[in-house]
């Protein structure tokens, strides 16, 4: 369990993807307890490759991990957009150009979600703040004045101070506060 910091209650992130690590990560450096709960028996990430823009390494940058990232990633010397039609050339975007760098201040990679992933994992992984639980899978939350209970599938209640979702595709928090299905 993690070391609540003098709080009382720890803030909860239903989910333990990308997303839901960045944000326990990002938590755990403002000095916040955090509970990830996952509903897979481990975390892992699912998927492909995946794109990393300059926006996304300025957000590395802030979190203190652009370097973790970087030591693991290609980094094209070009992005081509071709016609789906004719395979014809239609623009190139050279990204090794100085001017790239110039303009953006931060590279552009992609990498494998599993290897993105990885460096979120192991931050939290390191960080006694934060606790990852697997096998938690989120049912429902009731809010009142003094913070949340998550409803889990077993019928456990967990309670922290504030909730965030980041339940993926099918999330049971979204469904609950958005309800746009």
């Amino acid at each position: 369990m993690a070391n609540s910091n003098g709080q009382a209650l720890p803030i909860l992130i239903a989910g333990g993807g990308i997303g839901g690590l960045a944000a326990a990560h990002a938590l755990a450096r403002k000095g916040f307890a955090v509970r990830v709960l996952e509903q897979a028996p481990e975390f892992r990430e699912i998927g492909a490759g995946i794109q990393l823009g300059p926006n996304i390494f300025y957000a590395l940058e802030r979190l203190g991990l652009k370097d973790a990232v970087l030591a693991d990633v290609h980094r094209p010397p070009a992005m081509e957009m071709r016609c789906a039609l004719s395979g014809e050339r239609v623009t190139r975007i050279p990204l090794d150009d100085p001017r790239f760098m110039e303009k953006f201040e931060q590279p552009y990679a992609v990498t494998h979600r599993h290897d993105l992933h990885s460096v979120f994992i192991n931050a939290c992984k390191s960080n006694n703040l934060i606790t990852l639980e697997t096998n938690r899978s989120v049912e429902d939350f009731e809010q009142d004045d003094d913070g949340v209970s998550l409803i889990l599938q077993s019928g456990e209640r967990v309670r922290g101070r504030a909730l965030i979702g980041c339940d993926g595709m099918w999330s049971k928090v979204r469904d609950k506060v958005v309800g746009d299905g």
